[in-house]
């Protein structure tokens, strides 16, 4: 144990140290039309090197935001243990170190109830709390048997499962398997044979009765990848979502432990949403009432364009099927285009702090994109949270840049690991709770 603390520590002084020599820039329209511009500079939200509950404590995917029934923001940061920063509005949040949920750990890839993140919520009424849950089996933490070589990325399989709260938001429990799956691909898991399932859902949008999720599936054996949308009446019931088959909502997930095996091979995957034109986009989603669009946000590239800019883009829907061309909002340095050590960026997503909707599922005329912002390389636990002010133009409003690349980009200082804007509420240290470290790994 002395020599974890020793190394944790080490691994501590080296990332504080650490800074971003090459930030990420804010990326101008080259058109007239709608668009998402970036307006002002950084704010960090969350500073892992002073505020962290614990050296594992980190924000792993994109926050989720709601309003609780005493009309406090919960801001969740998830990990394989969730926490909530809390507060009556987003300029006065206070991170609580008592998690909201933890992970089961169950030894088999059957009971889909391993490595647990938080990864949707949504709430009618602030009390109860919907949630889905990014599951990720992990089998190189098993047996030998159930992951030979021990290596991380070829012994995962994904799926989606469901927890709710009945606190408020302040603690969230899961059903017992196998009651609790949502989502998986109907393919059991293989040993040593790479990375597939379904992945970590946007957040919920209700529209006409129905609520909807993205999610990414990876699929195998060729760990294909594309975006897939999901739609329930009954956040309630995990069995009840159905898939967009590429004709309409009727897609039925199978458990390929439980369920007959004719069905299971007669099922297919999850059809692609609009790939030619999001890629791979899932992260965040919001209707803008400014626009009378919705807006999706996400990580991405675009091999179509000169030159090709990698980080966080927009696209516009009318139907959250049909969607344009994603455009760049942020040129960013990626986890998968970073060495070990390098500063990188991930998990963006739209909240508006003035949305009048209980799970911030609207955006107006502005808001922010929050973002991770990962400082000694995604493999390391120093990790900020960040926001940047959006604004939602309309056509025609404000200059075009008429010459990319050389006017792509708009002339805001973003700084590097110390530049930040301290929120005139903000404490030198909001925690409350702060105690010993919990073990790290499963």
């Amino acid at each position: 144990m002395r020599v974890l603390w020793i190394i944790l520590a080490a691994i501590f002084a080296a990332n504080v140290a650490h800074a971003d020599v090459s930030p990420p820039r804010p990326v101008a329209p080259d058109h007239g039309g709608t668009a998402v511009v970036v307006t002002g500079p950084v704010e960090v939200v969350f500073d892992w090197s002073e505020d962290n509950c614990y050296v594992a404590q980190i924000p792993d995917l994109p926050v989720r935001a709601f309003r609780d029934g005493d009309d406090q923001v919960n801001l969740i940061l998830s990990h394989t243990a969730a926490h909530r920063m809390r507060g009556p509005d987003f300029g006065s949040l206070v991170l609580d170190c008592a998690p909201v949920s933890g992970s089961r750990k169950l030894p088999d890839p059957e009971s889909y109830a391993d490595q647990e993140w938080i990864a949707a919520v949504y709430s009618e009424d602030g009390q109860t709390v919907h949630a889905l849950i990014h599951n990720e089996f992990q089998g190189n933490w098993k047996s030998h048997e159930v992951c030979a070589t021990r290596d991380y990325f070829k012994c995962w399989m994904n799926s989606i499962t469901y927890a709710r709260s009945d606190d408020g938001g302040a603690t969230y429990v899961a059903l017992d398997p196998p009651d609790h799956l949502v989502a998986s691909l109907p393919d059991r898991y293989h040993p040593d044979e790479g990375i597939y399932g379904l992945f970590s859902p946007s957040n919920i949008i209700k529209r006409d009765g129905y609520y909807y999720a993205y999610l990414k599936a990876q699929t195998y054996p060729l760990e294909l990848q594309h975006v897939c949308l999901m739609r329930t009446q009954a956040l309630d019931d995990p069995k009840s979502w159905r898939f967009w088959d590429g004709r309409a909502f009727e897609g039925v997930f199978v458990d390929p432990y439980r369920d007959d095996p004719n069905v299971v091979e007669r099922t297919p995957n999850c059809a692609p949403i609009a790939l030619p034109q999001i890629a791979e986009m899932y992260e965040g989603i919001t209707w803008n009432t400014h626009l009378g669009k919705f807006v999706l946000v996400g990580t991405s590239s675009d091999p179509t364009q000169e030159p090709n800019l990698f980080g966080f883009y927009y696209a516009f829907s009318d139907d959250l099927i049909t969607w344009s061309h994603r455009q760049p909002l942020l040129h960013a340095r990626l986890p998968w285009r970073s060495d070990g050590s390098q500063t990188n960026y991930a998990y963006p997503t739209l909240i508006d702090h003035q949305s009048p909707s209980r799970n911030f599922e609207t955006t107006g005329a502005t808001g922010y994109l929050y973002l991770t912002r990962n400082n000694a390389g995604h493999g390391s636990l120093d990790r900020d949270l960040l926001r940047f002010p959006v604004e939602f133009r309309q056509p025609n409003r404000g200059e075009a840049c008429e010459a990319p690349p050389n006017c792509r980009y708009i002339a805001h200082s973003i700084g590097g690991r110390h530049a930040r804007t301290h929120l005139p509420t903000r404490p030198h240290r909001h925690v409350v709770g702060h105690g010993p470290d919990p073990p790290l790994g499963p």
